[in-house]
């Protein structure tokens, strides 16, 4: 079921977490008041912000690139299946007061996994 739109799919979830990580690296205040309602932050935390983004941005071009390299898919599918079922469960049940934002991260990062889950599942 999932095999003949894969594609598709990795290009658009690798698309959307990749354009994340930029925002992330890019603007890391705005990030960080926009999802985590963070008003200020010090210079430790615009690192890490920063570092962040650049990691979810090569999660999401790998996805991208496992689109169009067969070969890469499990390996890129399960890491990026870990990386966004840590996050959901770090949204969810972690100590930060929940935004709209990070629910809506959680719910397309959730779906996602899934998807490269239910793939992975049917090879």
């Amino acid at each position: 079921m999932l095999a003949p739109a894969i594609e598709w799919i990795l290009v658009v979830s690798g698309g959307v977490t990749a354009l994340g990580g930029l925002f992330a690296a890019a603007a890391p205040r705005a990030l960080l008041r926009a999802v985590f309602g963070v008003g200020e932050a010090d210079a430790a935390l615009l690192f890490f912000a920063r570092h962040w983004g650049v990691l979810i941005f090569a999660v999401g071009a790998l996805l991208v690139w496992a689109a169009y390299d067969p070969s890469l898919r499990t390996a890129v599918l399960a890491a990026a299946a870990l990386e966004k079922l840590v996050i959901v469960a770090m949204i969810l049940f972690g100590p930060l007061r929940r935004t709209q934002l990070m629910t809506v991260a959680a719910a397309a990062d959730g779906t996602f996994a899934i998807l490269y889950l239910a793939y992975l599942g049917h090879l």
